[in-house]
């Protein structure tokens, strides 16, 4: 197996005594090479065109498209509002286990666009498209073909429909690819001091969004050092860890240690998920099974550095999916490591012309695959979603005092009340092994219940919310009745990943009747008890 790590990728030559192919034999290989080239790429902007689609007509959605939403709307809210990101848990507020260059990003965006969803949707949706075109443009600028690197970046955005067509959420995931994307294609084509340190740069930033993107940067610039390359690898490295270094020890420093803990020790203390180490490949295989065939015809004349980039974001991947708690949109950087290996099989002209053709049907039929087995009327909030959403939130507003919605810390911004901490991230909290956390929640959560300062916590079903102690049920009483039980069972569900809406209604006692509040709070009236 032969690699290349010079910014040229150069053709075999041909066999000595082997004829050239005659004119209409040549005509008829490049033209069957063309036409799957061809047909990848329609099949890749079809899909690029309905993930865009998608994404429009729920841009400005002014609740959950997915249910972690909330928390990345309260992280912008604080920093909006001067108040540090990273504190000790408590029972108004845990942050996500994630560096900062997303909500910082979201937050300047939000400062221009006011607080809501519409800036941090934004954000993820036009860093999905940079990593679209950046992708295509790596391949474009490897093969030469237009259409090879439109195939790629299409099989990439047809992923969206196998999971959870996450690329527009307010999470933090296609950022961090976009950057991860940026500083690949920034090494794998840097020729001086400048290009090297914008690698650097751009690869400390993925990490600075997501924390596994460390693992990129350093496989990446190690993939150069051996060539003649080796001192700018070196400038890009000073520059990254640099960048990572000053940063986490400032944010470790201003936030009393909290930051470290929530970014690098919390998932560490995570337990790892035993049917998730089989689980990577049988998600992995339905999904771009066809086309990593594709992949694997590319991976031998691979340039080095790209094949360790793959790789890169391949682990990072498999990293993130085997810990507890993970979802479908940890494997988004494995899909975007085969996308990348089948884009340059598909426009590789230095192989035989069968390769290129055989590759171009794969894509094409991968890309196809993905996006008819699924409808975008699935992936769009409806306007009884929406009706149900204004009901609920008018309801929390005539209700007053403080509303805690514990999966949903979003409605109560919304509503103009202050958030209460989003139960995911209480329990990555709860399920790590950091006493001092666990302790200062749990204190915080009691308090808060014993004093009954909230005026009511909504919750998705019946039983104790995450995290909150057994005296609640001394303070607080369970509503028999449920909350938009009216409302057919399907509306006001996040439309990505998992399905969970307000149900349970948990009342201070002494305070008031639960048929009145749970009225109240459905929008049926508009005057508290």
């Amino acid at each position: 197996m032969s690699f290349s790590s010079s910014p040229d990728i150069r053709s075999r030559p041909r066999e000595i005594g082997q004829p050239p192919p005659g004119p209409v034999s040549r005509r008829w290989k490049l033209n069957a090479a063309g036409a799957a080239r061809l047909a990848a790429a329609l099949a890749g902007a079809a899909a690029i065109i309905t993930v865009l689609i998608i994404a429009v007509c729920r841009l400005s959605y002014p609740f959950n498209v997915e249910w972690l939403e909330g928390n990345s709307l309260v992280e912008v809210h604080r920093i909006l509002a001067g108040q540090p990101v990273y504190a000790a848990p408590t029972a108004q507020y845990v942050p996500d286990g994630y560096p900062p260059l997303y909500f910082a990003v979201s937050a300047a965006a939000a400062s221009v666009l006011g607080l809501s969803y519409l800036p941090l949707r934004l954000v993820s949706l036009l860093s999905a498209l940079a990593c679209f075109a950046l992708l295509g443009r790596l391949v474009q600028r490897e093969t030469g073909s237009a259409a090879a690197g439109t195939g790629a970046a299409g099989l990439f955005a047809a992923t969206y429909f196998v999971t959870g067509t996450w690329f527009d959420v307010a999470r933090v995931d296609s950022l961090f690819l976009a950057l991860s994307m940026g500083g690949l294609y920034a090494a794998r084509w840097m020729t001086g001091t400048r290009g090297a340190i914008a690698a650097g740069v751009l690869l400390a930033a993925a990490a600075l969004t997501k924390q596994t993107g460390l693992a990129e940067g350093v496989v990446v610039l190690a993939a150069l050092t051996p060539g003649p390359r080796r001192r700018l690898a070196c400038v890009a490295a000073l520059a990254e860890f640099t960048v990572l270094g000053v940063t986490t020890l400032v944010l470790t420093l201003t936030s009393g240690g909290w930051y470290f803990y929530y970014v690098f020790e919390q998932m560490s203390e995570h337990a790892l998920n035993d049917s998730s180490f089989g689980g990577f490949w049988t998600s992995l295989l339905p999904a771009v099974g066809i086309a990593a065939f594709a992949a694997v015809i590319a991976a031998r004349r691979v340039p080095l550095v790209l094949l360790a980039g793959c790789a890169a974001l391949a682990v990072e991947g498999y990293v993130a999916l085997v810990h507890s708690g993970s979802g479908a949109n940890n494997l988004l950087p494995a899909y975007l490591a085969v996308a990348l290996l089948a884009g340059l099989a598909l426009g590789n002209s230095g192989s035989a012309w069968w390769t290129s053709a055989a590759s171009g049907v794969l894509v094409a039929v991968q890309s196809v695959l993905l996006l008819s087995g699924f409808h975008p009327a699935q992936a769009i909030p409806t306007s009884a979603d929406r009706a149900a959403g204004q009901r609920l939130v008018s309801g929390m507003k005539a209700f007053g005092g403080t509303v805690a919605i514990p999966m949903d810390p979003g409605l109560s911004l919304t509503a103009g009340m202050q958030p209460a901490a989003h139960q995911d991230a209480v329990n990555d909290v709860l399920r790590a092994s950091n006493q001092a956390a666990i302790a200062s929640f749990e204190r915080s959560v009691a308090e808060a219940v014993a004093s009954q300062r909230f005026s009511a916590i909504i919750t998705d079903g019946p039983g104790l919310p995450r995290g909150y102690p057994p005296s609640l049920t001394r303070y607080y009483r369970q509503c028999p009745q449920r909350l938009l039980a009216g409302v057919p069972a399907a509306v006001f569900e996040p439309v990505a990943g998992i399905k969970i809406r307000p149900a349970t209604v948990w009342l201070p006692r002494n305070r008031g009747s639960c048929q009145a509040a749970v009225s109240i709070l459905d929008g049926a009236s508009g005057t508290r008890q």
